[in-house]
């Protein structure tokens, strides 16, 4: 079974059979696909329930790509939880934090996670039943060159119930206005359109 680089640098998870599809759209058969448990092995600091499914474009780990450090990710948090613009910047910075810090031991990498930040902000405020936001995140390429990176972000929240939170981040370093961005937005709102019938 081919293991993607999150997989073997964070935990080295890597199940038979390969663990099932369940919130995010289907994409291209050469976007990988990775699931993880709560609580993340690189950032427990994050004490939520629940679980992430990322799908990594062909050319993530190519910084030569146009899809270099793009994806999508999807969690399901089963905490009853506020997820207002604080909450995901917050839970952004822990996020890559502990992924950047994980992976540049491995990497030998010297990268001060101090200076990773995020900045995330409401996006078409009254669009129900999903809430959106944007967001910048200041991280870095843990995997491949060690470099400083800014990822863009659209992200969106649909609150289920009391404990069904779902969330939708399409990232990637290209501006908003690249094309890259075309098949992010359509994979984000199948995600919602998904997650909004299957609430009914």
């Amino acid at each position: 079974m081919t293991t993607t680089c999150l997989s073997f640098v964070l935990a080295a998870i890597a199940a038979e059979p390969q663990p099932k599809q369940e919130l995010l759209p289907p994409t291209p058969a050469d976007w990988r696909f990775e699931r993880i448990d709560f609580p993340l092995s690189f950032a427990p600091e994050l004490k939520y329930k629940g679980f992430e499914e990322l799908r990594f474009a062909p050319g993530m780990f190519k910084p030569d790509s146009d899809t270099y450090f793009t994806y999508i990710f999807a969690m399901k948090i089963t905490d009853d939880v506020t997820l207002d613009a604080t909450a995901l910047q917050s839970l952004l910075e822990t996020y890559f934090r502990g992924l950047c810090q994980a992976v540049a031991k491995d990497k030998k990498f010297d990268i001060d996670v101090a200076k990773i930040s995020a900045q995330v902000r409401p996006d078409q405020p009254d669009a129900k039943p999903a809430r959106h936001f944007r967001g910048t995140v200041a991280s870095f390429d843990p995997f491949v060159t060690g470099k400083p990176l800014t990822l863009n972000m659209e992200m969106i929240v649909i609150d289920r119930g009391p404990t069904d939170h779902r969330i939708f981040a399409a990232i990637s370093p290209q501006p908003h206005d690249s094309p890259v961005w075309k098949p992010l937005r359509t994979l984000k709102g199948q995600f919602q359109e998904s997650s909004v019938q299957d609430s009914k």
